[in-house]
């Protein structure tokens, strides 16, 4: 399991786990979140929003 947090995007600060590793984690509202390897201060993925 990964611990996500999303960035920009309408759900932007969000926190979700998945299983997913380094594909698309959610869609919402026109925007895609990815999942990078790069992590917050408390070591969760940052999910990078796009929009669609």
């Amino acid at each position: 399991m990964t611990t996500g947090i999303l960035m920009y995007g309408p759900a932007h600060g969000r926190t979700l786990t998945t299983e997913a590793t380094e594909v698309e984690v959610l869609r919402e509202a026109g925007w895609s979140y990815q999942l990078t390897d790069d992590l917050d201060d408390r070591g969760r993925h940052i999910a990078m929003a796009y929009m669609d």
